[in-house]
């Protein structure tokens, strides 16, 4: 049933499919899938236990509205938003276009969601109703596009959300708001860096805070933005999100491509980025995720998680499932005791 539905929803516009994806799941239709045995795939990352490294990329679940389906469908963890405090359109439709010759998707949304006081009551809401021992809540957190300030925006929603999740995302990296790639550039990025731990020690938190990299930054803004992560001891980066490279299509379109395309791009940034950490920093890595091979890779270059989102839109509501079984079929085939041993192997 969950896979004929999933077939329907191909044919249809994509934002339309999305929006009915996400009303399907509130009203419960979604497989719902217990992994056992999963110890292979377990790793403790900022003190929280990981059951498996897969977890949901932010730009799904925008609103925090399907937290328990989308854990309850294998995912270990969840990104959810960008949020941004006020309420925001986005950008003008049509603005999300597949490309299923290339597995690919470009969205133009423009960071469009229903708002911060909208976004967290979803959380308590979910957060009150269900016990989430095992399942890890990330927080993607972003400017309004009018914002002339980006700290102010980030420490309105800093304040209000700290304390529901397991991270907080800092997305610098969407393509689609105009002036965001910007605080990327090193005297920006180190301001942000630094503002946000300062609020995070006068809530007497220890909330991990990670930044999201656009992955067409330059080979000087790779090394100032790796630099100021270990000068000022960042949790994490989550490499990478979108591109505006989209000459494997063919087109030039605005927005951002994700999907098959940005594999080998965000594995570069994901080897550079890991050597020139010396492997201290955390690393997401996002981009292209299809099989488990492609996890496995992904991790080999020095990423200890791995996100997907394009992906799931192509292949289904058993998409995870089969990619989970198949990295413990790999992990163990390759003779690791446990996923972590990978990491950083072909760096």
């Amino acid at each position: 049933m969950y896979s004929l539905a999933h077939r329907i929803l191909k044919n249809l516009n994509p934002e339309t499919a999305h929006n009915l994806s996400i009303q399907g799941l509130k009203l419960g239709f979604y497989p719902k899938i217990n992994f056992k045995n999963t110890n292979v795939l377990e790793q403790t990352i900022w003190g929280r236990r990981f059951q498996t490294p897969i977890g949901l990329s932010a730009g799904f679940d925008k609103n925090a509205e399907v937290i328990k389906p989308i854990l309850n469908m294998g995912f270990s963890f969840t990104e959810l938003g960008t949020v941004t405090p006020l309420p925001q359109k986005g950008n003008p439709k049509p603005r999300i276009f597949r490309f299923p010759q290339h597995q690919a998707l470009v969205n133009s949304l423009g960071f469009n969601n229903k708002g911060l006081d909208n976004f967290e009551r979803n959380i308590v809401n979910t957060n009150n109703s269900e016990n989430f021992q095992d399942k890890i809540i990330g927080i993607n957190i972003g400017n309004n596009k009018e914002t002339k300030e980006i700290i102010n925006d980030l420490e309105k929603l800093f304040d209000r959300l700290y304390r529901l999740g397991d991270y907080i995302v800092i997305n610098l990296s969407s393509p689609n708001t105009p002036g965001l790639r910007d605080n990327l550039k090193s005297q920006s990025f180190e301001k942000i860096v630094n503002h946000l731990q300062r609020l995070r020690e006068k809530n007497n938190s220890k909330i991990p805070i990670l930044f999201k990299i656009s992955p067409d930054v330059s080979e000087q803004e790779k090394k100032d933005i790796a630099l100021i992560s270990l000068a000022n001891d960042v949790d994490g980066l989550i490499l990478t999100n979108t591109s505006i490279d989209k000459s494997t299509l063919g087109t030039e379109m605005n927005g951002g491509i994700s999907g098959r395309p940005l594999f080998f791009k965000s594995n570069k940034i994901i080897r550079d980025f890991y050597t020139l950490t010396s492997g201290k920093i955390k690393i997401i890595g996002v981009g292209g995720v299809f099989t488990a091979n492609d996890i496995l890779t992904k991790m080999k270059l020095g990423a200890s998680l791995v996100q997907l989102y394009s992906s799931f839109t192509y292949q289904g509501p058993y998409h995870v499932k089969k990619i989970t079984l198949d990295l413990i079929a790999l992990i163990q085939q390759e003779g690791y005791r446990n996923i972590s041993e990978v990491i950083g192997q072909h760096s």
